[in-house]
């Protein structure tokens, strides 16, 4: 070979050893990762310009430069998941829906009655009825009105007042004035009064009375006729006498208002002669009133509710079928195995009752034997501690 070949062969190696040593001179701490010294089989020698380039040697392509990125870069994260100051990806965490704002409260609106809004314009249009007074009205007067019938306590004006005054706490008080205005149109003889009457009596009471669509057409009728007849009253007046008796009269013999009355006409002898007599105290209405308070008290009012029922019973109309209705519904209630209100009778005494309203054989002697066994029972025990009670007390402290 020439001898020029071997001499540039020569200063090739020559120069690849001194730039290998200059490279391993420079402290790692310098040098960044670019410019990190490579093995020599992947970075061939770029020959600098003022070198000659050998002709069987390729110079390879400049390698780009790379940007640095900024430090401080804005990068969004997957759903669900943060992204940390060194820009990686922290553990995965649940995204929480904003809260909704807060509902508008509703207004508080101030609690009312649905009985008394439906009353309230009646209502507002009359006074309320004050009980009359005490002076010159005997106890018995007053307390033979709990065993009579609502058109004997409309007989009694005091009665009819005290009345009145229950039925105006109980909003039905339009019940009453209803029917004592049929009784004023009653009266009456001119047809073109009659007439007016009935027509006033439908724009008063019309919209706070029960009627059936029989009574309403007997009324509208008669004001549409040039010659009412009065018969057309009949109907509605039945009706509403009817509730009155049924609904409103049992209330009222068992109320505050009217047992409170009677104590202020109750003599003290006769809640003395309570502590000899059994009899007496049961026999009278605010005697009972009291002993079923303290029965309350000691859990064992089921046998004076038993006894009262049995009352009601027998005056009903003699083997009527309301007789026999009111009948099965005390035997369902206080005879019945399991009711909550079952009162302790003898086998034999509960099966006799059962089979007489099945085959409905009921008279007025249904509960004869169970009343007499029950009045044994609240005898023995509950009427004694009764009379040593501050309920009994109490009530001979109050009365004159």
């Amino acid at each position: 070979m020439p001898v020029m070949f071997w001499s540039k062969l020569a200063n090739f190696f020559n120069r690849q050893s001194s730039t290998t040593s200059d490279v391993q001179s420079i402290p790692n701490n310098t040098l960044s990762p670019r410019d990190s010294p490579q093995p020599e089989a992947d970075l061939p020698h770029i020959p600098s310009s003022s070198s000659p380039v050998p002709k069987n040697i390729k110079t390879p392509s400049p390698v780009p430069d790379i940007p640095e990125e900024p430090e401080d870069v804005q990068v969004s994260p997957p759903p669900g998941q943060l992204l940390n100051r060194n820009l990686s990806i922290a553990e995965d965490r649940p995204v929480k829906t904003p809260p909704r704002p807060p509902a508008k409260p509703k207004p508080i609106l101030p609690a009312h009655n649905l009985a008394t809004s439906m009353f309230d314009g009646f209502v507002k249009e009359r006074a309320a009825p004050e009980l009359p007074p005490t002076a010159g009205i005997g106890f018995p007067r007053a307390a033979s009105w709990s065993s009579s019938t609502v058109a004997d306590i409309l007989a009694d004006p005091i009665g009819r007042q005290v009345f009145r005054c229950f039925l105006f706490e109980a909003l039905a008080e339009e019940n009453l004035l209803f029917v004592e205005k049929v009784e004023e149109i009653q009266k009456l003889k001119n047809a073109a009064d009659i007439q007016t009457s009935i027509q006033d009596l439908l724009d008063q009471y019309g919209s706070y009375i029960n009627l059936s669509s029989n009574a309403m057409k007997g009324l509208n009728d008669a004001v549409n006729s040039d010659k009412p007849d009065k018969k057309c009253l009949d109907v509605a007046y039945k009706e509403i006498m009817k509730l009155l008796e049924n609904d409103q009269f049992p209330r009222f013999r068992r109320s505050a208002l009217y047992i409170g009355f009677l104590e202020k006409l109750l003599p003290r002898a006769y809640a003395e002669a309570w502590a000899n007599s059994f009899d007496a105290l049961i026999g009278n209405t605010v005697g009972r009133h009291h002993f079923r308070q303290f029965l309350i008290n000691v859990h064992a009012e089921e046998n004076l509710r038993f006894w009262e029922a049995v009352q009601e019973f027998k005056g009903q109309k003699n083997k009527s079928p309301a007789m026999w209705n009111m009948g099965r519904t005390i035997q369902q209630q206080y005879l019945r195995e399991g009711a909550h209100t079952e009162i302790f009778l003898p086998h034999s005494l509960r099966q006799k009752i059962d089979e007489k309203i099945k085959a409905k054989d009921v008279d007025v002697t249904l509960f004869d034997e169970a009343i007499k066994h029950v009045e044994q029972i609240l005898k023995n025990d509950p009427f004694v501690r009764f009379l040593q009670s501050e309920q009994y007390t109490n009530l001979l402290n109050k009365l004159d």
